[in-house]
């Protein structure tokens, strides 16, 4: 690979947990992360975001990933870390503590 080629891929990210932000133009967003899922009205996410716990205390990545980003048509999707396993992590956070609440 050439030195040029290094410089345009991200920096690798860890001790941060996985997640998947979708943005939709100004209307609003979510980040889903297994443990929790943030969601937020209009284009300005800091501050104005609600969060509902799905489970315990966040797992942080070890392995240090890319984070990738997605832009078509106003919609702007970014991942850290496989976007269906933080899906499939966070379904079954949230199956788990839903059958802890039916107790």
């Amino acid at each position: 690979m050439t030195p040029a080629a290094d410089k345009e891929k991200p920096d690798r990210i860890r001790n941060v947990e996985r997640s998947v932000e979708v943005q939709i133009g100004g209307l609003g967003g979510f980040d889903l992360r297994p443990t929790r899922f943030f969601v937020w009205t209009g284009s300005d996410r800091s501050g104005q975001e609600r969060v509902l716990s799905l489970g315990g205390p966040p797992r942080n990545l070890r392995i240090a990933r890319r984070r990738r980003e997605l832009r078509a048509a106003g919609v702007r999707v970014t991942s850290l870390g496989n976007p269906l396993m933080t899906v499939a992590l966070a379904g079954v956070h949230a199956a788990k503590r839903l059958r802890a609440a039916k107790r």
